[in-house]
């Protein structure tokens, strides 16, 4: 595979970032994860606001325009002769002197790390099931999407279905999110729940965009009490809407519940 690295593309075995680049060192780094459809990144102008304020927030300066993120994307695309793409566009601040670096981080290593992914716009349906340990709380006002991920490994080890995506509480045992999605429920008055970003829940992009076209409430919620969801979907920008079939034990109607194929429907006209 060829990735996208400063500027250029570049061999997969042959990206070089420095040992002393701060994201290595102290977890200083960001990333947006997302897709193509036929060489069009989903959701593209959100996924760039979210980075640019997340970058804003950590005092690191981006090099690239807009543009020029996006005909890299193309010549990824093209290069690896792939248009359905995933793509994780990585920024790691950069070498800085040892220590607790309190500059601004100007030189950072920009990186798009690829795999191809099926043309298929189909429903994966996910099981979840709790973790059983805390969310850990947002670096900043906001959970930025941060190379701080030691919390969501440990929980993915905890699951007794390692095929399922955990679910994490906080420390009050409210849901806040997924390892890898936010989570979306319809309550027995047939209303469209989520947790709210107060939770420490990341303000994921597909999140974002059912939000917009649907009437969401944001409301915590036990996982006693997300038991009497009548439909549960977890939302990330590679899935998209992932209905669930199991939480626990207790199964759930998957991609044939009546309100995500609503929003499902919605969401293809969307991809075109």
């Amino acid at each position: 595979m060829w990735y996208w690295h400063n500027g250029e593309l570049v061999e997969r075995e042959k990206v070089l970032i420095p040992v002393e680049d701060h994201g290595f060192l102290y977890g200083m780094g960001l990333f947006e994860t997302f897709r193509t459809y036929e060489f069009v990144p989903f959701l593209f102008d959100a996924h760039w606001e979210r980075l640019m304020k997340s970058l804003d927030e950590l005092w690191i300066d981006f090099p690239y325009t807009k543009e020029e993120i996006g005909t890299a994307i193309q010549q990824l695309c093209r290069q690896n002769d792939a248009p359905d793409l995933y793509i994780r566009l990585n920024v790691s601040a950069g070498v800085a002197p040892l220590g607790l670096y309190a500059g601004r981080y100007e030189t950072p290593n920009v990186t798009m790390i690829v795999k191809p992914l099926s043309s298929e716009v189909v429903p994966q349906e996910k099981r979840v099931e709790p973790i059983p340990f805390p969310r850990s709380r947002p670096e900043a006002a906001f959970r930025l999407k941060s190379h701080h991920y030691m919390n969501n490994i440990l929980g993915k080890r905890t699951l007794q279905d390692q095929g399922a995506e955990g679910l994490f509480a906080d420390e009050h045992g409210h849901v806040v999110e997924g390892l890898v999605s936010n989570i979306f429920w319809v309550g027995p008055d047939d209303m469209l729940y989520t947790t709210p970003l107060s939770s420490g829940a990341l303000a994921g992009v597909t999140r974002q965009w059912v939000m917009k076209h649907f009437s969401v409430i944001e409301q915590p919620v036990t996982f006693e009490e997300l038991t009497a969801a009548k439909e549960i979907w977890m939302t990330n920008s590679i899935q998209q809407v992932a209905p669930v079939t199991h939480y626990g034990n207790l199964r759930y109607p998957g991609k044939d519940g009546v309100r995500f194929n609503e929003v499902w429907a919605k969401l293809v006209r969307s991809i075109g």
